[in-house]
């Protein structure tokens, strides 16, 4: 009897494939049964390997999800950085960008932002790529030569779109305001304009 052997074993795994194929998996796993679904077993289980291999790479689910959260902010740093430098874009355009980009991706959203029970943001990847994406964010709501991570104005706009983020994933606003995210998110530019204009001064 001939054994069918899938694909990815047939062809084996060479240095740093497979920690990227167990990421992979993990955010597959994330989407569509949240972080309960989520484990070492279970990504080995799904790219075809033994239980055993995924702790080559991760000591545990924890660290696991950390590098699943990094992907995250590496690809949200990714999708608003070009916004970012652009002087032709303003801040409702990155705050649309990220809007898409948590409608697109919840579950892995809420993990990027959720509790430190299931990452944990000591991770040096994991809290320099979380960084990265609030560093762009400063470059249209901060003030030259700012630290992001204390400048009220990327604080502000952050908190703002991450609160119609939430409000919008729970089901909490009225249905059918697709169309008017731009106006409120619009509303932001004026206060943080005149913020980053009071402090240049």
């Amino acid at each position: 009897m001939i054994q069918v052997v899938p694909e990815m074993q047939a062809r084996g795994y060479h240095h740093g494939d497979l920690r990227t194929a167990l990421i992979k998996a993990g955010l597959a796993l994330l989407e569509r049964e949240g972080p309960g679904g989520v484990s070492l077993r279970a990504v080995a289980r799904q790219v075809g390997v033994s239980q055993a291999a995924p702790y080559a790479h991760f000591h545990g689910k924890r660290e696991l999800m950390s590098a699943i959260a990094t992907v995250g902010f590496s690809r949200l740093r990714d999708l608003i950085a070009p916004l970012a430098s652009d002087p032709a874009r303003s801040l409702s355009d990155l705050g649309l960008a990220y809007l898409d980009f948590a409608r697109a991706n919840p579950g892995l959203y809420r993990l990027m932002f959720g509790s430190d029970e299931h990452i944990d943001m000591r991770n040096e990847h994991l809290s320099t790529a979380s960084r990265q994406a609030l560093e762009l964010l400063a470059m249209k709501a901060g003030r030259n030569g700012s630290d992001p991570i204390r400048d009220p104005g990327p604080i502000a706009a952050w908190s703002l779109v991450h609160g119609l983020v939430m409000l919008l994933m729970d089901e909490k606003l009225p249905s059918g305001l697709d169309q008017s995210m731009p106006a409120i998110l619009r509303l932001l530019e004026p206060g943080i304009a005149e913020y980053v204009k009071e402090r240049e001064l």
